[in-house]
């Protein structure tokens, strides 16, 4: 089933943003957020605070560089993530304060940017037969 979700238009240009929900892996202790849609992100990034409060636990560490090029090794955290039609457990770095959706998650469905209707389509692909 394809769910469709209106950019936000507080952004300038208007961006693609999901329903995010996060939880620590083994919880229903869900908190939603609105996460920006972010193809150029490897992995999903929640806001450092939502990190606090679900206490996730630390599953490793990794070397990040930002759109500025200055790289630091960082926390990997465990979450249970959830999208429309999806929930699965992701590694998710913890920064700032704003949610980034990453490829880690988007690969996992079928994403549709219509820039024109200012909006994101976002479906669950069928289930390949082995």
């Amino acid at each position: 089933m394809t769910r469709r979700f209106a950019y936000d238009p507080a952004r300038e240009p208007a961006a693609p943003v999901l329903p995010l929900g996060v939880a620590p892996p083994l919880s229903n202790a869900t908190v939603l957020l609105r996460g920006l849609v972010d193809s150029g992100a490897d992995c999903t990034v929640v806001p450092v605070a939502i990190v606090r409060q679900l206490e996730l636990p630390v599953v490793g560490r990794v070397e990040v560089a930002g759109v500025m090029g200055a790289a630091r090794r960082m926390p990997v955290y465990a979450a249970a993530a959830e999208l429309p039609g999806l929930r699965t457990i992701v590694r998710i770095l913890a920064m700032g304060t704003e949610a980034i959706i990453g490829r880690d998650l988007l690969n996992r469905m079928v994403a549709r940017l219509d820039g024109p209707a200012a909006a994101v389509s976002v479906e669950r692909p069928p289930r390949r037969r082995r």
